[in-house]
């Protein structure tokens, strides 16, 4: 049994925790251009408590980001550095305390207004740092703490957000300190020709003001964090990363490449489960649901080239239990229309003799009835040259005299020139089948003019099977339904418009299968019936 998952607001004084960080992204985003998402997300992540990598050109408001994230946090403090083949650590964790050095043999940094002090952290062009420093930040990122000569500092940093406009070079060593980058996005520059010039002629970028209702203390910082934990990873979900899990696998074998490109850590994965648990508590949820695994398209990749198969991998599994569910009912269906089948070739009326019953158009048409495109016709002459046992070739097209659909087959000396036709031409395969014809699999009944001229009545195991089918189609649909509606505009503060558009494509994919299982199955159950 399918157990509910309540989605109860949560909240932090007068605001629900959702209006809260609502509000947050909307003002941290103001002279922003096409980066509201980032800023979203990468608040996400700060909230979460884990680091960001943004990759992408100079000047395209990676810096920005950050030093927008340290006014959420009250009175926080930020470091940000700019990396170089020269830097060293001192630039980065304060320099060595002659004082202690000399006066009590102690090595220790004086990190004040350096990256142990800091709650936000912005280090730019991040690879080109050198083996010292990358291994600090090991340490700084993963644990939270840095060793500063015998002490060991617990850091107060929220937000680690490192920027660069490449990638990390293959073995130079930094494969430890990239996969530390939980979430990493694409910061290009503006493609909109509007908001360019909108960019353009806006004044100078001011920082954001925030109310001091909006701030983030430490203790409401420490209270969320306590409260992401407690949310349900669902079954739902689960199911959903194993697909992901076992495609990128299957990919890896596929094209024959470095461990590196679809691997993710068992360490990964945590951190992405408990990313999710943040935006489903941020969104005012108390557990992950789909629109959740969104965020797994910014979780998984190591190239570039990786994305558009992570992309793909991700919407994937969003449909992939319907469309399971929807193919098992395909091949049900299809061994019921085989029996139909079987059935017709018994019958002791010759199919030659079609045009007494039913309605002949034009004098070279039958009219197919339950066409999911609209008006339909099928070439009279065509139907004595198709078999009932194995498929041959057709082609549909639409003619605008007629404003139909015209359905042909492809036989040695056919009188039609398919060429001459209007519009674009479809290849099909047709079957001749009881009353009809079927088109890629699908039966279609033709019009009947009066009686029925298969006289055998359906079957009773066959209209049993029907009918469960029916069932379990309607609860298809039910589910796609309630899937479809959680891509809703707003559902989710870190989902954007670009990534429920690639949903969208998924669940069209989905639907227009779903759509021609129910024609397929209404018009099985009519087929049954004459």
């Amino acid at each position: 049994m399918k157990r509910k998952v309540k989605e109860n607001m949560l909240f932090t004084d007068e605001l629900t925790v959702r209006e809260h960080i609502a509000q947050l992204i909307e003002l941290m985003s103001q002279g922003l251009y096409e980066k509201e998402h980032i800023m979203a997300v990468a608040l996400l992540s700060a909230i979460a408590g884990e680091s960001i990598f943004l990759l992408g050109p100079p000047g395209t408001a990676k810096s920005m980001v950050a030093r927008r994230l340290k006014h959420v946090f009250k009175g926080a403090k930020s470091f940000e550095y700019l990396m170089s083949r020269f830097s060293t650590p001192d630039e980065i964790f304060g320099p060595v305390s002659i004082s202690k050095l000399k006066n009590e043999d102690k090595y220790e940094r004086l990190v004040d207004g350096y990256l142990p002090d800091a709650e936000v952290v912005f280090l730019d062009e991040i690879w080109k740092a050198g083996p010292a420093i990358q291994n600090a930040l090991l340490t700084a990122i993963n644990e939270r703490i840095f060793k500063n000569g015998s002490e060991t500092l617990h850091l107060p940093m929220k937000a680690l957000i490192a920027a660069s406009n490449e990638l990390p070079t293959e073995d130079e060593g930094l494969e430890a300190l990239w996969d530390r980058f939980l979430v990493r996005m694409v910061s290009n520059c503006i493609s909109s020709e509007k908001i360019f010039y909108k960019m353009v002629r806006s004044k100078s970028i001011e920082e954001p003001v925030i109310a001091e209702n909006y701030l983030v203390d430490d203790a409401l910082y420490l209270k969320w964090l306590s409260a992401i934990q407690e949310v349900e990873i669902t079954d739902e979900v689960c199911r959903l990363v194993t697909h992901i899990r076992k495609t990128l696998a299957e990919q890896q074998k596929k094209e024959e490449i470095t461990t590196l490109d679809y691997y993710s850590s068992d360490r990964r994965w945590k951190k992405i489960f408990h990313l999710m648990q943040a935006s489903a508590f941020l969104n005012g949820r108390n557990a992950i649901n789909v629109p959740d695994s969104v965020l797994l398209f910014h979780c998984l990749w190591n190239k570039v080239d990786a994305i558009p198969v992570v992309l793909d991998a991700v919407c994937s599994a969003i449909t992939a239990d319907l469309d399971r569910k929807i193919a098992q009912n395909v091949k049900a269906l299809d061994k019921l229309i085989a029996q139909l089948s079987a059935n017709m070739q018994q019958s002791r009326v010759p199919v030659d003799n079609a045009d007494e019953d039913y309605v002949v158009m034009n004098h070279f048409y039958y009219i197919v009835e339950g066409f999911q495109n609209g008006s339909c016709l099928f070439a009279r002459f065509d139907y004595n040259h198709i078999d009932t046992r194995k498929p041959i070739d057709g082609i549909l097209y639409y003619e605008e005299k007629s404003k139909s659909w015209i359905i042909h087959a492809i036989y040695t000396g056919a009188p039609f020139d398919y060429k001459m036709s209007s519009g674009k031409i479809t290849k099909v395969k047709l079957q001749k089948c009881k009353a009809g014809i079927m088109v890629d699999g699908i039966p279609y009944l033709f019009k009947k003019k009066g009686r029925g001229f298969f006289n055998s009545e359906p079957n009773v195991p066959s209209s049993t099977c029907a009918d469960i089918l029916f069932t379990d189609c309607a609860s298809i649909r039910s589910e796609f339904e309630n899937l479809k509606a959680h891509f809703s505009k707003d559902c989710n503060l870190f989902v954007s418009e670009d990534d429920i558009k690639l949903v969208g494509r998924q669940l069209t994919k989905t639907e227009k299968a779903l759509k021609e299982l129910e024609i397929k199955l209404q018009n099985t159950k009519l087929l049954m019936l004459r």
